[in-house]
């Protein structure tokens, strides 16, 4: 993980030491098996009919993974028991590993959760939602897909706010970017995370605006509902600037839980910038 002189700037990628290690987690089971042992209560189908190695255990082997997103994954499909340990424990420490300043910020409200849970916002760091065509973003289909390394900014989240919400806490990541999609030119997804977004007041001015929840799409993270922020006329123009995006082509929507998601239409790099690039 890289940061930048920014202290508000971070950079996060789930593919850093990451591999390499899948061969190693049969080893460390057998080696680190405890004396007790704690069975799935949940279902008497549950594949785990021997008992689990104790939380400890697990911690230890994934830190050991450096909070491999997909082997926790895979490992949270076994049954619930594992499910819980990897909302709880596992998902939390991913995204500290990954976010230190970040999640230090989320939590300044001195709670030791997020809003949603650590599963959707392990996600929403290294996921990219993109968009089917006839949901959110109308004729655009781009398939969601992971992305190796975003930059979330602090300071980039303020341009999204208007001036009297601007004392919330946004980070936001930088465009994921897919280019020649049809009459839509280029365009970038992006997303964000609100901090203590039930106590804010961009939440505070949607419900006095009486915004509506989109009637049928939730948020990919965490399956809470929608608020337009275009319809609730609550996009800044500082916005379009900060994305290079074009004017009236940059659409995002908050769920209830603080996620942000949006899409923008991008400016195309002039020939200077594409010189700039190639050297």
């Amino acid at each position: 993980m890289y940061r930048s002189n920014d202290e508000e700037c971070v950079w996060v990628s789930y593919a850093s030491q990451e591999l390499g290690y899948e061969d190693l987690l049969p080893v460390m089971v057998e080696t680190m098996l405890v004396a007790k042992q704690y069975r799935c209560t949940h279902s008497s189908t549950c594949i785990c009919l021997k008992g689990h190695l104790t939380e400890d255990a697990l911690y230890l082997i994934f830190q050991h993974l450096n909070w491999n997103p997909r082997l926790i994954a895979v490992m949270s499909c076994v049954c619930k028991w594992f499910d819980e340990i990897a909302k709880r424990v596992l998902w939390k420490e991913f995204c500290s590993a990954r976010a230190p300043k970040m999640m230090h910020d989320l939590q300044k409200s001195g709670s030791h959760n997020v809003d949603g849970n650590w599963k959707s916002l392990g996600k929403l760091l290294i996921y990219c939602s993109g968009c089917t065509k006839g949901g959110l973003f109308y004729n655009i289909n781009v398939p969601g897909h992971f992305v190796p390394k975003t930059r979330f900014s602090r300071t980039s989240g303020k341009c999204f706010l208007l001036p009297q919400c601007r004392s919330d806490v946004l980070y936001v990541s930088d465009p994921c970017e897919h280019h020649d999609q049809g009459d839509e030119g280029d365009v970038g997804f992006f997303r964000g995370i609100f901090q203590s977004f039930s106590v804010s007041r961009v939440k505070r001015m949607l419900i006095d605006r009486q915004a509506k929840f989109h009637p049928t799409e939730v948020c990919p993270y965490c399956k809470a509902k929608l608020w337009n922020m275009l319809q609730a006329k609550m996009i800044p123009r500082s916005v379009c600037s900060r994305l290079d995006a074009y004017d009236d082509c940059v659409e995002y929507y908050v769920c209830l839980n603080g996620h942000l998601l949006g899409i923008c239409t991008l400016l195309p790099l002039t020939d200077t910038e594409e010189a700039s690039d190639l050297e």
